[in-house]
């Protein structure tokens, strides 16, 4: 058997040899973490049963069949056999399925695991200063990650972490010890990076084919994409949430908003983000056969109320096409 330890007292075990490095990097910040009171298992079994199941010509798919959690990748598949909401979840899979498929497919248990144990998975990043942790949430695309190198920029004493976290008590976890830059990311910040990697970047941005430039980025020519670890990227209290929006022609906006239209938002982000997790959680709570059902939307939006009477949260609105991050993040910095 191979145990894989991806947080304390959550553990993989499966009777073949795995690669779950990725999923490991994804939550390297929490690794020493103590955040389930009981151990949880995740089994896994590669064998031959599940060759006998009925083929589907559908060859991504997620249902349920036989009392059991059905999931397809490219004809490869998945079998959940017991109820997403225990503490030990039986899974079959097919030999040779895509491993980035089955690390997905763990990752959204882990998250269906954390928010169980009443932790709160956000879509956003984040920074402190002086003891007062912002975050801001936002669909893709609307730039945290450069309010993060901002607050970089502007002390080295700031504390920050990009892309996902969790939050219990107002404390914020960061997944990652690392934070994902793209190649427009790393031209406008040359202060964090050598002559090399910002020439191979500014390649990157002009390659219009996504095949070409990976070939170039193997061959150590482009950069496209770089994980930098900061040693800055740390635990620290919220104070302030912000959700940003974009449009077209117009100005910052800060503007106050009812708590339960701002936990809307953010929920709705989270299943944006999440889609698979919570196709998962319907499909595990139309099998009568399992006893263990739990509506995962309501958790999560109870929740996020919680932690709204704790902090202060405002909406952002800002110019789709005329961003400019230190101003935005002067003014997240000195609102209150």
């Amino acid at each position: 058997m191979y145990k894989t330890s991806i947080l304390k007292k959550l553990v993989v075990i499966s009777n073949s040899s795995l690669n779950l490095l990725e999923l490991k990097k994804r939550y390297s910040f929490l690794k020493y973490k103590n955040f389930f009171n009981k151990k949880i298992l995740i089994l896994i079994n590669s064998n031959e049963e599940i060759n006998q199941i009925n083929h589907y010509h559908k060859k991504n798919f997620l249902k349920k069949s036989n009392d059991k959690i059905l999931i397809g990748f490219d004809g490869r598949r998945l079998i959940i056999e017991n109820s997403i909401f225990e503490n030990k979840i039986k899974i079959y899979i097919d030999k040779n399925i895509p491993n980035l498929d089955l690390i997905n497919i763990l990752d959204d248990l882990i998250l269906i695991k954390l928010i169980q144990s009443k932790f709160l998975p956000i879509h956003s990043s984040g920074f402190s200063l002086n003891k007062i942790g912002k975050l801001f949430a936002s669909f893709g695309g609307v730039g945290k990650t450069r309010i993060v190198l901002e607050a970089l920029k502007f002390s080295d004493k700031s504390r920050i972490f990009d892309e996902w976290c969790l939050i219990k008590n107002s404390t914020l976890y960061p997944l990652r010890k690392d934070v994902l830059l793209m190649d427009y990311d790393i031209s406008e910040n040359q202060k964090f990076f050598n002559k090399f990697d910002l020439y191979r970047a500014k390649i990157s941005m002009v390659i219009p084919f996504k095949k070409l430039n990976n070939i170039l980025r193997i061959l150590r020519l482009s950069l496209p994409f770089k994980y930098v670890s900061f040693k800055n990227v740390s635990l620290f209290n919220i104070k302030n949430i912000f959700f940003i929006s974009q449009k077209n022609n117009v100005k910052t906006k800060f503007k106050k908003i009812k708590k339960n239209f701002f936990a809307k938002k953010i929920l709705n982000n989270f299943k944006h983000e999440k889609n698979r997790l919570f196709r998962l959680v319907l499909v595990n709570n139309s099998i009568k056969k399992f006893n263990n059902k739990i509506n995962l939307a309501k958790t999560y939006h109870d929740l996020l109320i919680k932690l709204l009477k704790n902090c202060k949260f405002k909406k952002i609105l800002i110019d789709k096409n005329n961003k400019n991050f230190n101003s935005l993040f002067l003014k997240i910095l000195q609102d209150d």
